[in-house]
């Protein structure tokens, strides 16, 4: 009893102490916290990108709470959210373009999907998704969202605000190719799949190869390329053949968000804080940096 009793005595004074420094660090002066800025990697984490048919790139910034926009040579604030949580655009992730051209950004902090122009957004489902990872977009309008909480990938018919079950694949990206394919990465073991409305998969990568994929985009040859955080590479795959490495390394360090520019890939890189564009020897080429 009595050392049921110490230790019950220690718990609360352990408890105690915890308390008592975070009511501390709570009261720190301003002034402290001024002298302390926050690193710029912190504040810069861009994820993914779209980019329209003149050329213009819109990028989702994570920490920045915003979208950027590249046009001209010049980077500029899009749309800024605000870094209140569960404020629309609190915690975006994703981008995409719609059927009509208007632009998409999957937010995880309130969960849904926005359309965006300059100084306004529009929520999609009234808060349904659970973390989008990744948006797609059918030729007919239907948006196909890759939700990563809820490991299901979801669709929203063109017009409706309701969000439909297409398949339990654990899905991390999401791609429409040019035959209206759905191209799906997922976490589980299958990591490259191609899923029917109906819920069927075709496997394409049916074993772990992928270190830690994010996203994939299809050119007009069907051959997809896969985005690969930890082995800081780009993946291309052949339908019939083993994936190899397309590039690997350096300037990449966690290239996560992809998109196709002439059909060539452009990738964003979150810790390198830069868009690169691959070039026809499939070497990726700064296209701009993400700077404040």
């Amino acid at each position: 009893m009595k050392s049921t009793i110490t230790i019950a005595r220690h718990l609360l004074a352990t408890l105690f102490v915890f308390a008592n420094t975070n009511l501390a660090y709570s009261q720190a002066p301003e002034a402290d916290a001024a002298a302390k800025p926050v690193p710029i990697e912190l504040q810069i984490y861009p994820l993914d990108i779209a980019v329209n048919n003149s050329g213009v790139a819109f990028v989702v910034d994570r920490n920045m709470h915003s979208v950027w926009k590249w046009e001209a040579d010049e980077l500029s604030v899009f749309y800024e959210g605000s870094p209140k949580f569960r404020t629309p655009l609190n915690a975006p992730r994703c981008i995409a373009f719609d059927h009509e051209g208007n632009l998409l950004v999957g937010d995880s902090a309130t969960r849904d999907i926005y359309r965006v122009s300059e100084g306004k957004v529009e929520p999609i489902t009234g808060g349904k998704i659970g973390i989008p990872m990744d948006i797609a977009v059918k030729a007919d309008g239907t948006i196909y969202v890759a939700d990563a909480e809820l490991r299901t990938l979801f669709r929203i018919p063109v017009g409706s605000k309701e969000v439909e079950k297409v398949a339990d694949v654990n899905p991390r990206g999401v791609f429409i190719d040019s035959q209206q394919q759905i191209w799906v990465v997922s976490q589980n073991p299958e990591q490259l799949q191609i899923v029917s409305d109906s819920g069927e998969s075709q496997i394409v990568v049916g074993t772990r190869i992928f270190e830690f994929p994010h996203q994939v985009v299809v050119n007009a040859a069907g051959e997809a390329f896969v985005s690969d955080g930890y082995k800081k590479a780009i993946w291309k795959v052949k339908q019939g053949s083993a994936p190899e490495i397309l590039f690997e390394g350096a300037p990449l360090d966690n290239p996560v968000g992809m998109a196709l520019v002439n059909d060539q890939v452009v990738v964003v890189d979150p810790r390198a804080r830069q868009v690169f564009r691959f070039d026809e020897q499939n070497k990726p080429q700064k296209w701009f940096e993400i700077s404040r």
